[in-house]
C-alpha cells in the first residue's frame, strides 16, 4: 500500500493567515485528507475569516473535525452569559470572538466531539483529541502523571493530541503520542506556523513536522483594524509578542497580574483584573507597551 498522508491541523486560534499557509503547504504535498484538532478561534482577529476557511475545507476536501476548549468556552458562555465577559485584557478577546460568531458556527461546534477514532482499512487505527480523550482542556505534558496514565490505558498504538502548542513525538513503551504544534500562537521556531503530516502504512504511522514562514506583520496589523487591540489591550500585546517570537508569556503575565491584584486589594477573581496590573505584568516580562 502506498504512503497515506493526513495533514494534522491544530490550535488555529483565529490565525487565518497561518492556516492558509499550512493548508497550501499540505496540498502541495498531495495529502489524502485533513484532520483538524480544534481551537479554531479566539486570540487573533477576525474569527469569521478562519471559520470561512474551515467551511471551504469541509466542502472541498476529505476532513475530520473535533472541538477544542476554546469552542467549549464559546458554547458554555452562550448557555451561561452571567459569566460576565467584558472588554478587558482578561476576557476581552473571548468576548470579541463570541460576538463575531454566527449561528452556523455554534451549530458546527455543537455537532463535534472532543475526540475521535481513526480506522481505515489497511492502516493501523489511532485515537485523536484536542486536550485529552475525556476533557478538551486537559494538558498532556511530557511524562506528566496524567499523560502516563492516558498512554498506559490507550487501546491503540498512537494518540494524536493538540492543545500544548509545541511539536513533539514521545514514546511510552510500544505506544506514542504526537503533538502537531500550533497553527496560531505557535511556540518555538521564532513563531513560525506549525502543522504535521501523518504518514501511514500497514505497519503504523510516522509524523513529519513542519514550521513555516508566513506574513506575521500583516496579522499584527489586523489586531488594530479589527479593534481587538483596544478590546483586549495587554492580552493582544502578549499574543503579538508570541506571534513574533514563539516565546509564550500568557500564563506568566496572567498569574503575575492576579498576584498583584490580590496583594493590593486582598482578593482576585478572573476576569476582574484591573488593567494596571496587566500593565505591570507585561512590563515585568518584557512585553512592549
Amino acid at each position: 500500500m502506498k504512503d497515506y498522508k493526513i495533514a494534522v491541523i491544530g490550535d488555529v486560534h483565529s490565525n487565518h493567515l497561518g492556516l492558509e499557509r499550512c493548508i497550501n503547504h499540505a496540498l502541495e504535498r498531495d495529502v489524502d485528507e485533513f484532520l483538524f484538532l480544534g481551537d479554531y478561534i479566539s486570540d487573533c482577529p477576525y474569527p469569521q475569516k478562519t471559520m470561512g476557511i474551515i467551511y471551504e475545507m469541509d466542502k472541498n476536501y476529505r476532513c475530520s473535525f473535533i472541538r477544542g476548549n476554546r469552542e467549549d468556552y464559546m458554547l458554555n458562555y452562550r448557555n451561561n452569559p452571567e459569566k460576565n465577559w467584558t472588554y478587558s485584557s482578561a476576557s476581552g478577546s473571548l468576548l470579541y470572538t463570541y460576538e463575531n460568531l454566527t449561528e452556523r458556527d455554534f451549530t458546527f461546534f455543537e455537532n463535534m466531539d472532543i475526540q475521535g477514532y481513526y480506522d481505515k482499512e489497511g492502516l493501523k487505527p489511532f485515537r485523536y483529541c484536542h486536550g485529552s480523550l475525556t476533557r478538551s482542556n486537559e494538558i498532556l505534558e511530557p511524562d506528566a502523571e496524567n499523560t502516563v496514565n492516558v498512554m498506559k490505558n490507550l487501546d491503540v498504538d498512537l494518540l494524536v493530541s493538540g492543545h500544548v502548542h509545541f511539536q513533539e513525538e514521545k514514546k511510552y513503551g510500544s505506544k506514542k503520542i504526537l503533538h502537531p504544534g500550533a497553527v496560531g500562537i505557535s511556540w518555538y521556531f521564532d513563531g513560525k506556523t506549525q502543522y504535521m503530516i501523518l504518514h501511514g502504512t500497514q505497519y503504523g504511522w510516522e509524523g513529519e513536522f513542519f514550521q513555516l514562514e508566513y506574513d506575521v506583520e500583516n496579522l499584527v496589523k489586523e489586531f488594530e483594524t479589527s479593534g481587538l487591540n483596544q478590546k483586549a489591550p495587554y492580552w493582544s500585546k502578549i499574543n503579538i509578542h508570541t506571534l513574533r517570537t514563539g516565546i509564550d508569556k500568557n500564563s506568566a503575565c496572567l498569574n503575575f497580574a492576579m498576584k498583584l491584584c490580590k496583594e493590593e486589594t486582598g482578593s482576585v477573581s478572573w476576569p476582574d483584573i484591573p488593567e494596571k496590573y496587566w500593565q505591570q505584568a507585561a512590563k515585568k516580562f518584557g512585553i512592549e507597551d
